[in-house]
Formats: C-alpha cells, sequence, structure tokens
C-alpha cells in the first residue's frame, strides 16, 4: 500500500488489504498462529475471538468490519487478522460476505487434540468428534484460491518454511521478529500472564494467555500418554481421516 492510499484510509476509517481469519479445530495452534502474525509489522491481531462468522446478520458482520479496521488504524497498521476456531464451520458464509478475504486453515494431530481437549472437557470422545466434525467442515475448502491450509506440526519443526509460505499466499513479507513473538506481552485472554496452577474452568483463559506469552512450544506426541484403549477408540472413529491428513 502507497502513502497515499495509507493516508486515505486513515482519513476514511477504511482498510484496503485483505482481511485475514484464521480457522481450525480448537486446540489446533490457532492462538499461537494469531500471536506469530501479529508480530508482523502491518498485521494488527484482533483481541480474543469475536465469533464474527457465527451471528447471522451480514449487517452486524460488515458493522464488526468496520470497527475492526478503525481499531487496526489506530494500532498503526494496515491489515487486520481475526481468529475463532468456529469459522471453520463458517467458511462459505464468511467467503461470500467477503469475496476478498484470506483464510488460514490451521491441522493439528486429531490425536493431540483429542487429548487436549480431554484435560479441558474430560471428554476424549468429545475431543476427536469435535475434531472429526471440524476438519470435515474445513476439508471442501482446502484447495479454494482465497484458503492456506498449514499444520501445527510443520510450525513447530519448520517454522521459517512455514510462515514464509504463509506470508506468500498472503502477499506479504516474511519478518524475522515473528519469530519473537512472545517478547511483546498480550492480555487477550486474560489480565494476567502468570501461568495458573491448572488450565481447566476458571483458570482455562489465563492459562490461554500464558501460552501464548511463551516461546513456541513443541506439543507434539502427547497423546502416547494415552491408554491403548483410548488410542483404540481414537483409531476406530478417526483412522480414517488420521491417515489422510498424514498422522498414522
Amino acid at each position: 500500500m502507497s502513502w497515499f492510499q495509507n493516508l486515505f484510509s486513515r482519513r476514511n476509517n477504511r482498510i484496503e488489504a485483505s482481511p485475514i481469519f484464521i480457522a481450525g479445530c480448537g486446540h489446533s495452534g490457532t492462538s499461537i498462529l494469531l500471536a506469530i502474525l501479529d508480530a508482523h509489522s502491518k498485521i494488527h491481531a484482533i483481541p480474543g475471538e469475536t465469533k464474527i462468522a457465527v451471528q447471522d446478520s451480514q449487517w452486524k458482520f460488515n458493522q464488526a468490519i468496520k470497527k475492526f479496521d478503525r481499531m487496526t488504524l489506530k494500532e498503526g497498521k494496515t491489515r487486520w487478522i481475526e481468529k475463532t476456531p468456529n469459522n471453520i464451520r463458517h467458511l462459505e458464509k464468511i467467503l461470500n460476505w467477503l469475496p476478498e478475504a484470506k483464510i488460514l486453515l490451521i491441522i493439528r494431530d486429531g490425536r493431540d487434540v483429542a487429548l487436549s481437549i480431554k484435560k479441558r472437557t474430560g471428554s476424549l470422545e468429545k475431543g476427536i468428534d469435535r475434531w472429526l466434525e471440524d476438519n470435515a467442515d474445513g476439508r471442501p475448502f482446502w484447495n479454494h484460491p482465497n484458503v492456506h491450509v498449514l499444520k501445527y506440526e510443520d510450525l513447530i519443526t519448520n517454522f521459517e518454511n512455514t510462515v514464509k509460505s504463509v506470508m506468500s499466499f498472503l502477499d506479504e513479507e516474511y519478518e524475522p521478529a515473528m519469530k519473537d513473538y512472545h517478547e511483546t506481552p498480550k492480555q487477550w485472554y486474560s489480565d494476567k500472564i502468570e501461568k495458573p496452577e491448572s488450565a481447566v474452568k476458571k483458570n482455562h483463559k489465563q492459562h490461554r494467555n500464558w501460552q501464548i506469552n511463551q516461546p513456541l512450544f513443541d506439543g507434539r506426541g502427547q497423546w502416547k500418554d494415552l491408554s491403548p484403549e483410548e488410542i483404540a477408540l481414537i483409531n476406530e472413529k478417526a483412522g480414517e481421516m488420521l491417515t489422510e491428513l498424514g498422522y498414522s
């Protein structure tokens, strides 16, 4: 965006660059991805989860877009990114109402997702069912030109190339500072950054806020702590999709 376009946008409270949405099953790395992109000099992360695509009113959707534009310009940036995992169930709506939108769809090993959800809710079966349903909703859009699919595991093992691929999709330059996202304190989910005693119930939001303020953490393979019976249940319900996505 040229200086003149930027000045025009500021005077009219408008953002010219395509907005960005993050989607994916919860516990798949959506918050960490948001924090990484927020460290870019041009991109402003909308704090928390707005659930912008959940409601059925296009007028309310458009009003939220205008609000995000104002927030972004106030921060001195030229583009915004919104993250609500449940966006994955509303991709058609987002693309119909905002055809220029760019969507980042992040996928993670369903076994690790199921375990993470079990730690929060107490139900492994609920976790694997959610992973199956959410990724089934996202699958029809994997090849859409406005959708970029990435894996949490690639973010961990090949950070620079994975993020460079994301930035190429967004038509933005990769910035090395993005890997140091944790150096800027964030209070998106809680006003506390300290790690709570547990990650469940009333402590969940504080735990999430603590996580996004930490260096990138390798959360792969935690499912190996599950019992043989639990692993068998996951394989029975989700074995086909796990194999399809490369998680054998």
